[in-house]
């Protein structure tokens, strides 16, 4: 088995993980942290997390990339191409709409900055899992 297409499926599905857990758990969580203390609470979230999805999200788009450059020959282009556009929604989503919204709650908590980060963060949340879901058909392609 290709180790490009291994370690996509890998970052792709500790993504996966990691969305999910945000969506559900911590950015509904939010609301219950002292609004005095959220400030750090916030800058300390952003460098934290940026440890485990910063590399992974990287590794994820190199291999993405990759991909393209030397596709497995049972995995059709468009596949391929589908992942890497997706690849780019979730980075465009979280370079243009969450870090500027994780900024902001630096400053201070604002119900409205919150409610607006819980529902566009969605958008990650589904491309995600239709990476993940889509990896997995690609190592089943190449398996079977």
């Amino acid at each position: 088995m290709n180790s490009i297409v291994l370690l996509n499926l890998a970052a792709t599905l500790i993504m996966v993980g990691v969305i999910w857990f945000v969506q559900v758990v911590h950015y509904p969580l939010y609301t219950r942290i002292n609004p005095d203390s959220f400030p750090q609470y916030e800058v300390d979230h952003i460098q934290l997390v940026t440890l485990v999805v910063g590399p992974t999200m990287l590794i994820e788009a190199g291999t993405a990339l990759l991909l393209l450059v030397s596709p497995p020959p049972q995995v059709p282009l468009w596949v391929l191409l589908l992942g890497l556009a997706l690849v780019a929604v979730i980075w465009a989503t979280t370079v243009f709409i969450h870090v500027p919204q994780h900024n902001a709650l630096s400053n201070h908590f604002d119900l409205t900055v919150h409610n607006a980060m819980v529902m566009s963060n969605w958008i990650r949340t589904v491309a995600w899992s239709a990476r993940g879901i889509m990896m997995l058909w690609v190592v089943s392609r190449m398996l079977g």
